[in-house]
Order: structure tokens, then C-alpha cells, then sequence
């Protein structure tokens, strides 16, 4: 799994913390991974996918490598 985070689409609503605070956070009004996701665990990669599919901005894509 990758994931690629547009900080340039990031408006901060905070959704993806929310979500899955876990693993992303908002810092200075940016979206940041809290670790990375290759040590992501089954139930982590389906919090991702729910956390890019509810982004209203589309700033988090996800791809599996």
C-alpha cells in the first residue's frame, strides 16, 4: 500500500483524524502520516481506505503496490 497525500488539496476539515487518528494527523493546518503504512495492519490499510474515500478534497490517494 502507498499513500500519497496532496497538501495542496488539504483544507483541514480533519475528517482523516477523525477517522483514523491513529494514523493521520493535522499539523499547521496539513494532513501528515502518523507512520508509515507498509507496517500498516489489515484493519489500519481498511481505515486508510475509509479515511481517502470520506476526504471531501480528494488529498489522500491510496494505491497498492
Amino acid at each position: 500500500m502507498k499513500i500519497r497525500l496532496y497538501t495542496d488539496k488539504c483544507i483541514s476539515c480533519g475528517t482523516c483524524a477523525a477517522i483514523a487518528p491513529e494514523l493521520f494527523s493535522i499539523d499547521s493546518g496539513v494532513v501528515s502520516m502518523k507512520k508509515d503504512p507498509k507496517t500498516f495492519t489489515d484493519e489500519q490499510k481498511k481505515l486508510a481506505h475509509e479515511v481517502a474515500s470520506a476526504c471531501p478534497t480528494g488529498a489522500i490517494e491510496i494505491t497498492e503496490e
